[in-house]
């Protein structure tokens, strides 16, 4: 399978677009996931043709709407960037992307808290979001996307990486043609790693699918919808106690394969995660080696149990 395709504010691989000259390279992205996933940088104000350096530009509330201005010269790139922000939005779904990394605090890229001006008035609110960012969300909410400030979180960076792993191997599966058995497929493969990251997805999304198909929806048309509610359901970080109960449930699945001594040690070492007394790839290695080893394989136990490469290293971190 190709590489999950990531759109990157291009300044965060390191390219020397931002307004003073330079880059903002973010090196988790560049030297370490890159060997997992393809990069694809945007800037969008080089986009509009503004040149680097460039004068800095900014977010200015006038009569209840939100300009893109350069304070300075009053130059107002609003239009032109929405504009450029739908047709590079729509390029790079085509293109293939599986989620976005957005620079923070940028007019253009930021995802929130952006400075926001109001005219006459010398504080800025942080409230606002970056043109082009909210351009993308808005057009595409069935993708994942996060700032590069919370990836610094090894836990917020792993659910976001298992996100996009996610919407990879649902963008794969729908070249072969979306189908009601398909999407039903799909689903149950993943009905593990769905219960161990939002508890209510996999019930909630197997309603929409039951309910879809019932009144005729088109395959295409349901497929889009499964993947924004679950992205939006998936848009709330996970927590060890759900996480717990999945291992617990494979567990189930394996235990008569299993003498009482082994089960009871795998049970000790899932209840020390869940204590945070262990990080995730403990109970998830061990998970791992008891599944092979009595032969219950499957797609379903391994998109929970390996969500995102063990290569990225993020497992041991949470």
């Amino acid at each position: 399978m190709d590489k999950p395709k990531l759109g990157v504010s291009a300044c965060l691989l390191g390219h020397k677009v931002r307004y003073n000259g330079d880059g903002a390279e973010y090196r988790n992205l560049t030297r370490t996931w890159s060997h997992h996933l393809e990069l694809v940088g945007v800037c969008p104000e080089v986009g509009i043709g503004m040149g680097t350096p460039r004068p800095t530009i900014r977010l200015v509330k006038r009569d209840d709407q939100v300009h893109l201005v350069n304070p300075k010269s009053g130059d107002d790139y609003t239009q032109q960037m929405i504009e450029y922000a739908q047709l590079q939005s729509d390029a790079l779904i085509n293109a293939g992307i599986c989620g976005f990394v957005f620079k923070k605090d940028s007019p253009s890229c930021g995802l929130e808290r952006v400075r926001v001006y109001t005219e006459g008035q010398p504080q800025a609110r942080r409230n606002g979001t970056g043109l082009f960012a909210l351009v993308f969300t808005t057009l595409h909410p069935h993708i994942p996307v996060i700032e590069e400030g919370r990836l610094s979180d090894p836990l917020q960076a792993e659910h976001f990486l298992a996100r996009v792993e996610f919407f990879s191997l649902w963008l794969n599966e729908g070249k072969k043609g979306w189908s009601a058995a398909r999407l039903m497929r799909f689903h149950n493969t993943n009905k593990l790693f769905l219960l161990s990251r939002s508890p209510s997805a996999k019930r909630d999304l197997g309603r929409l699918l039951a309910h879809a198909f019932e009144n005729g929806t088109h395959p295409d048309t349901v497929a889009l919808e499964y993947m924004t509610a679950a992205q939006k359901s998936l848009n709330v970080l996970t927590k060890p106690g759900p996480i717990a109960h999945a291992m617990e449930r494979v567990l189930g699945r394996v235990s008569s394969k299993l003498t009482r001594t082994e089960r009871q040690e795998m049970l000790d070492v899932i209840h020390e995660y869940r204590q945070g007394l262990l990080p995730r790839s403990a109970p998830l290695t061990l998970l791992r080696h008891l599944v092979r080893r009595c032969g219950m394989e499957n797609e379903i136990h391994s998109r929970f149990i390996s969500p995102t490469p063990l290569s990225l290293g993020l497992m041991a971190k949470v």
